[in-house]
């Protein structure tokens, strides 16, 4: 069975079937991209409905050109829409170290690490400059920035 003959010949319902069926797997998927091709196809079945002559070429390329667009343009609106949180640093606990002062527990040998205590917590550290200072146990310094779960010191002062 040739798609294209089918499609020839093809109600605006089956469109617009398709497009409510991939609107329920997105339901059930939450996969945030279902529901464009979806759309385009409830489209392609309307433009279908108002020029029922369209070939099934024409109809493919419809389809296509507007599952395109209209993915993208729902991705730029979903993004856009994104709220702002009050707290951006809520679940990235090394993040809130920044600007606090810190002890040094245990030594910066070798690689440059070390390990610090922030409210009885111990941290991995190193030094934020390539100076290749070596804070011994007691100095207490600031965190003034993170490397992933690493923080960054620099001498109080």
């Amino acid at each position: 069975m040739d798609l294209l003959a089918f499609l020839d010949g093809a109600s605006p319902w089956w469109w617009i079937a398709l497009g409510l069926a991939l609107g329920a797997i997105e339901m059930v998927t939450f996969s945030f991209f279902l529901i464009w091709p979806g759309l385009a196809a409830i489209a392609v079945g309307l433009i279908l409905w108002l020029a029922p002559e369209l070939s099934g070429t024409t109809q493919l390329l419809w389809f296509s050109a507007l599952s395109v667009l209209f993915t993208l343009v729902g991705r730029w609106l979903v993004m856009t829409r994104q709220p702002t949180s009050d707290a951006p640093g809520l679940n990235n606990r090394a993040t809130q170290m920044v600007g606090r002062n810190v002890v040094v527990v245990d030594g910066f040998a070798g690689g440059g690490t070390g390990n610090v205590e922030v409210d009885g917590i111990r941290w991995r550290a190193r030094m934020a400059d390539a100076s290749g200072a070596k804070p011994t146990p007691g100095t207490v310094m600031a965190v003034s920035s993170t490397d992933g779960m690493t923080l960054l010191l620099e001498a109080t002062g």
